[in-house]
């Protein structure tokens, strides 16, 4: 066990290298006596089925601890130990290594503090990079000179080993200053939520067909659809067995146009413009098995087609709304990209004017989504609000004007729901030529 001093910034913590066995078996234990820890994780993906984890970092109070899991073997009692402890684990962005997680142990830690989403609720851009948001609210600033590090070679330098602890080296005094800003704000509830959502969403992702998600299968008949599963099937067990990423095996592009063609006969997937070149080639003979099998499957069987029930849109109302959305969240102090995007608010439209109670609500219909949203949109939709510009200089140069028509049950709304996204006072409220307004300006 090396334990060493740290020299970067004003962090003057230990440093604890582990690379042995009975090392990493002591800190395992010591895991479940930790109420919190940071953590990060360096790994390589380009070039394996799955990301090959390179090295975890973690901070504690009192201590920095850097885990080399080459001569480890195995790190799966470190993500044991982490999800059966009440231990919180503070991360910036940390969807692949809380999935280093996930994959480990079929469970995430039950307390996670993203930086990153609470960052965006309280009015930060959203994803924003780890620098920006120690600049903004601790004032720190943090290198990055091995940003195209190859975290696989052996021996790592004290340089590399500096610049991996500083993803998790203050990110402990962050989270409590976020956390902070969020219980001022009543958002701490939103952080939890918004959590535990993408690690539903993790989930979900396992299991779901995502062959439906390659760009190009939109307009797909059920027997080519039918083929392009097959063909997806076959090419993730292929890249499982090679270890190497999906598309080194075959591009997208091409399982598409296989699909569309339809045919087993080799000649005609010869034909394909990248298919003859080495060594896609040597693949004909089992694409052309995979085919075959495809089209010899009893209609029955082949998958349904997307359903797609909702209304016409233009486009342009996409992005009304999304200007709408945006000037809202400027007033809320959120970031809008963590909201929602213009396929969020095509989802949106469609649901308020399906009619349907039996889907289940949209994202923005949901939770804090819906309390950021209130009843803006449905207004603006509805022709019971416009928007218009108030100052084209300023950071937030939109306006919300309801129409005189609407003014009076505008008011009666407000007073039954003061949280609701509707003026509460005179103050937020301007006279103007058309009628009222809400200044949306901060």
């Amino acid at each position: 066990m090396n334990r060493e001093a740290s020299t970067a910034g004003d962090d003057r913590h230990p440093v604890r290298r582990i690379a042995a066995v009975n090392d990493f078996e002591v800190l395992c234990r010591e895991l479940r006596g930790r109420s919190r820890l940071a953590l990060d994780t360096e790994f390589v993906a380009e070039d394996s089925y799955q990301p090959n984890l390179c090295l975890i970092q973690i901070a504690f109070d009192d201590e920095l601890v850097v885990i080399d899991p080459f001569p480890l073997g195995s790190v799966r009692r470190f993500w044991e130990a982490i999800v059966e402890g009440n231990v919180e684990v503070v991360v910036h962005a940390g969807r692949v290594d809380l999935q280093f997680c996930y994959n480990a142990t079929g469970r995430f830690p039950s307390r996670v503090f993203d930086v990153q989403i609470a960052a965006g609720l309280i009015g930060l851009e959203y994803p924003a990079g780890l620098v920006n948001i120690l600049q903004k609210y601790l004032g720190i600033s943090v290198t990055k000179h091995e940003t195209r590090t190859d975290w696989r070679r052996r021996p790592l330098s004290d340089k590399q080993i500096e610049y991996a602890l500083n993803d998790v080296r203050y990110l402990l005094p962050l989270r409590d200053h976020l956390e902070r800003e969020l219980v001022r704000l009543n958002r701490l509830e939103w952080l939890r939520e918004e959590v535990q959502r993408q690690q539903q969403m993790a989930i979900q992702a396992e299991v779901e067909e995502r062959w439906r998600r390659l760009t190009g299968c939109g307009g797909m008949s059920r027997r080519e659809l039918a083929i392009l599963r097959e063909l997806w099937h076959w090419r993730e067990r292929e890249a499982a067995r090679r270890n190497v990423p999906p598309r080194r095996v075959l591009r997208d592009d091409l399982l598409v146009e296989l699909a569309r063609r339809a045919s087993s006969d080799p000649k005609r997937i010869l034909a394909i413009r990248g298919m003859s070149q080495h060594p896609t080639c040597r693949l004909v003979p089992m694409i052309s098995a995979c085919i075959r099998d495809a089209l010899a499957m009893p209609p029955e069987k082949w998958p349904e087609l997307p359903n797609r029930p909702g209304v016409q849109q233009s486009p342009v109302v996409g992005q009304f709304l999304y200007s709408a959305l945006a000037s809202l969240c400027l007033k809320k102090q959120i970031a809008v990209g963590l909201v929602g995007g213009t396929n969020d608010l095509r989802d949106w439209l469609v649901y308020q004017f399906s009619g349907s109670t039996d889907d289940a609500p949209p994202i923005l219909a949901q939770g804090w989504r819906r309390e950021v949203i209130g009843d803006t949109l449905k207004m603006l939709v509805t022709g019971r609000a416009a928007l218009r510009i108030a100052n084209p200089t300023a950071d937030n140069p939109l306006e919300l004007v309801f129409l005189p028509e609407t003014e009076s049950e505008f008011r009666d709304v407000s007073q039954k729901r003061p949280d609701s996204e509707l003026p509460k006072g005179p103050d937020e409220v301007n006279p103007g030529s058309q009628g009222e307004s809400w200044q949306t300006s901060p």
